[in-house]
């Protein structure tokens, strides 16, 4: 592997400069945003916020792309072309204030749709109305080598440079803390590969469509010896799963169609890799996976589908549900069509991946519209049910729609006004809370609340937190020493004052103390923790266990309390406080 000089570098530095000026732009913002969440100490809020923007930056990135590509190879006029990447920048810009993935998880799975598509744009963009397929798989070629080259040089270079810091540290006693090889990770991992990436964006593309290029050696061996080989043998891992299920006439595992969908997106990349060589003398195994690829993925479609309506008609649609389902869909429309058509057209695949990711992003047929009706009508028919079924099913649901949806999104099922409820406890919440988690707790407590919701029926209940709300000081008058004290450090022994002192966490929430050659002093727990548990705070100066013996005081003050339930139901509660002794 040949390094690129520093003078090639440099060269290359400035013709993207001229080139893609924004797409550097947003590249140099990105790493900015990056450099300060390696070091960050804020609130959790404006760290999510600043970690959205690194998303919206990588989105501007790929549009903008796509836009310079499609303008250069259209020769549309300067002014017009400006006026298209202020349109994009206004349209990321629009984004970034629209989602908002710290309120609602559905808004995670746009961020991702939208990268997804817009990448996408960038396979054909330069070929919409021009070109042929030779040049399209060539442009395409040319992009996805030069990835992989960039991803390489980085690695390599990040490693070098690693160990060049280590190596100042260790000899010369510099203390370089564990940020500076993230800043180091985030300039060479974003600014480096972007830029080394954008130098090899093709420039000529009437070269492309009209010169006969050599295929590359490297690349038809890997396909030919090691991918297509490897996924023949999946595919016969497959089909005899299917023979396994029709000889058992049993319903298809969930596992089976993560399974077929990545055969199928690794067939494809296959058949996309050796498309200009298939037809070739000398590459009949080639040729003979291109004929039979499609065919036999007719069974497994057909698996699929099978696996897909067995979990929707469990447990309705979700995000990944529908995309599971238009995935399957996607797969049998594009099985059949190069099945049927004489023409291998394949600019299909990733227009039609692109344009089903983007209507799957906003809409009354997006992902998001269809899962809120789905569970919404589920949660209807459930909700005045008393079996089983449901009284494990109504808390998920319920669950699923607040943190993914919002509070509002069970306004059907409430008098009140959701939506302004919700704007007050977001915020109650940003007032007195520093974790997202302990948001979506108030969030989803309240919800259970208002729909009269046994919570310990939850089938993955995640936490219920309840911590004081004193400014973090202790009032320690009146004590001699404070010991920490947490519930997953089950023992403390040290000498307080010549005496020697030992705390021990005992089972069904009980706490030790023996102090010198004393008898024990054993505080309870458990009663505390049921009075407290349901609480949305502890009292402001934390919850305060006092005991005394031979002269001794010793106090026990709790300032959080954290509740969870494991997949048995099993309650766990973890607390952690100081422990206060007086030594007379």
């Amino acid at each position: 592997m040949k390094f690129p000089s520093l003078e090639s570098l440099w060269d290359d530095t400035q013709k993207v400069l001229r080139r893609f000026t924004f797409q550097v732009l947003v590249t140099i913002l990105a790493i900015v945003v990056c450099f300060i969440l390696a070091d960050f100490k804020g609130n959790q809020a404006v760290q999510q916020d600043l970690v959205k923007l690194v998303f919206i930056c990588n989105m501007a990135l790929v549009l903008l792309l796509a836009a310079d590509l499609f303008a250069e190879v259209h020769n549309i006029r300067s002014v017009q072309k400006w006026g298209i990447r202020v349109l994009c920048l206004l349209i990321c810009i629009a984004f970034y204030f629209l989602l908002q993935p710290r309120l609602y998880m559905a808004d995670m799975f746009r961020i991702g749709l939208l990268i997804f598509s817009f990448h996408l744009m960038v396979a054909f963009a330069p070929f919409i109305k021009k070109g042929n397929l030779h040049g399209f798989w060539e442009y395409n070629k040319v992009l996805f080598l030069r990835i992989l080259t960039a991803g390489l040089y980085a690695a390599v270079l990040f490693a070098g440079l690693s160990i060049a810091l280590l190596a100042i540290d260790g000899l010369f006693n510099v203390k370089i803390q564990s940020h500076v090889y993230l800043r180091l990770l985030s300039l060479v991992g974003i600014g480096f590969t972007t830029v080394f990436f954008l130098a090899g964006v093709p420039v000529d593309f009437n070269r492309i469509n009209n010169t006969q290029h050599t295929y590359p050696k490297g690349l038809k061996i890997f396909t030919q010896y090691v991918l297509i080989p490897l996924l023949t043998i999946y595919l016969v891992i497959l089909l005899v799963y299917e023979v396994k299920i029709l000889v058992s006439w049993e319903l298809p595992k969930g596992l089976v169609s993560t399974l077929i969908l990545g055969y199928a997106v690794l067939g494809v990349l296959s058949l996309l890799l050796v498309y200009p060589i298939k037809e070739q003398e000398g590459n009949g195994w080639i040729r003979f996976f291109s004929r039979w690829f499609y065919i036999m993925m007719i069974p497994l479609v057909i698996l699929l589908l099978l696996a897909v309506w067995k979990r929707v008609d469990n447990y309705g649609i979700t995000e990944l549900r529908y995309i599971l389902i238009i995935l399957a869909l996607w797969l049998s429309i594009i099985t059949a069509y190069f099945l049927i058509s004489r023409k291998d057209n394949i600019k299909i695949i990733p227009v039609s991946l692109c344009i089903l990711a983007l209507l799957a992003t906003y809409g009354p047929q997006s992902a998001f519209s269809v899962s809120r009706y789905s569970q919404t009508q589920r949660l209807k028919k459930l909700m005045n049910a008393t079996d089983a079924y449901a009284m494990r099913e109504k808390p998920e649901i319920i669950r699923y729609l607040v943190l993914n949806h919002g509070l509002a999104s069970l306004q059907p099922f409430a008098k009140v006004d959701l939506k302004q409820l919700s704007d007050n406890l977001d915020q109650k919440a940003n007032s007195t809370t520093q974790y997202s988690y302990e948001r979506e707790t108030i969030l989803v407590d309240t919800a259970y609340a208002l729909l009269k919701i046994d919570k310990t029926a939850v089938k993955y209940r995640q936490f219920h937190q309840i911590k004081a709300q004193d400014d973090g000081m202790i009032n320690t008058k009146g004590f001699d020493y404070v010991i920490p004290v947490q519930a997953h450090v089950p023992n403390f022994e040290g000498t307080l004052n010549s005496v020697p002192i030992k705390v021990v966490r005992m089972e069904d929430h009980k706490l030790s103390i023996k102090i010198a050659d004393e008898p024990p002093l054993i505080l309870h727990l458990k009663p505390v923790f049921a009075r407290a548990k349901n609480s949305a705070f502890l009292p402001a100066d934390g919850i305060r266990i006092k005991a005394a013996a031979n002269g001794r005081e010793l106090t026990l003050l709790i300032t959080e309390i954290t509740v969870s339930y494991d997949q048995e139901q099993q309650e766990n509660l973890n607390y952690q406080g100081y422990l206060l002794v007086k030594i007379k």
